[in-house]
């Protein structure tokens, strides 16, 4: 793991205790979970974005280790968010059953 990939495994895990409450039970039908996150700081060299990557893993770990399927995921990009307005925000649907 890199340097910062605890601190964001460990918000990571934060969030997904948080959203378990908001999960619905394991009925066979399809459900989805929103997550909405922001790129690293620093965000212009091409690279694995490790700080969405690790986050992500963490949400999509926990749902699996619960017994929930994975069946689809979709996010979006958009440029200009966050307080200073120079991160990149993520919205990523996690389809789920």
């Amino acid at each position: 793991m890199g340097l910062f990939t605890s601190s964001q495994s460990s918000t990571a895990e934060g969030v997904y205790q948080d959203a378990r409450q908001y999960l619905h039970e394991k009925d066979g039908n399809v459900h989805v979970l929103m997550i909405n996150s922001f790129s690293k700081f620093v965000n212009q060299n091409f690279e694995c974005e490790n700080k969405y990557t690790t986050q992500l893993n963490v949400i999509l770990d926990g749902l699996q280790d619960d017994g929930y399927e994975i069946v689809d995921i979709k996010f979006n990009s958009l440029m200009g968010q966050g307080l200073t307005g120079n991160a990149e925000g993520f919205h990523t649907l996690i389809m789920y059953k």
